[in-house]
């Protein structure tokens, strides 16, 4: 009964702090923006993802592998067969668990590496082509003849657009 009632003061202490928050509207709020979050941040963040997301199948893959690697290497003795998905007791043992963590977590790592390399490659082969795109619409054609060109002479009358801007023509 003492547990019931230390742990429903908790709660009433928890809930009380409620009341004393800001009111926050969403007009407070800023949109992320490309200057806020650097694309590194977003690199990392998706290959954290990637990584993370992984692990689980990853996990019974590794798993599966491994009791299928030890199923025949025991000339296939259903006694050496190890399913991950009984309820009995009759799983892999501590060491053979952490093999298996270890081994899917450094396999998720490495997918989730291999995804970053993957995106930054991409990113800059893309904008190696835009720039190359840019420069290939860029035409440069020399003047030969001697009657396009303007000359211009020490004594010519200097004429302002505004100011003392000088114009372009003159």
């Amino acid at each position: 009964m003492k547990k019931f009632f230390a742990a429903f003061f908790v709660f009433l202490t928890l809930c009380s702090f409620a009341s004393f928050a800001d009111d926050v509207t969403i007009s407070d709020a800023e949109p992320y923006n490309e200057k806020t979050i650097p694309q590194w941040v977003k690199d990392m963040r998706r290959a954290e993802i990637i990584t993370l997301g992984s692990w689980p199948f990853t996990t019974l893959m590794v798993s599966l592998t491994y009791s299928m690697a030890m199923f025949a290497s025991h000339n296939w003795d259903s006694s050496y067969f190890r399913n991950p998905f009984s309820s009995s007791g009759e799983g892999y043992s501590f060491n053979e668990i952490k093999g298996i963590l270890l081994s899917s977590a450094a396999i998720s790592v490495g997918i989730g590496a291999t995804d970053l390399v993957w995106q930054i490659v991409k990113r800059e082969k893309a904008k190696k082509k835009r720039n190359a795109d840019q420069l290939k619409n860029v035409t440069i054609t020399p003047v030969d003849s001697n009657e396009d060109r303007i000359f211009v002479f020490e004594g010519a009358k200097k004429e302002y657009i505004f100011g003392n801007l000088e114009s372009p023509i003159f």
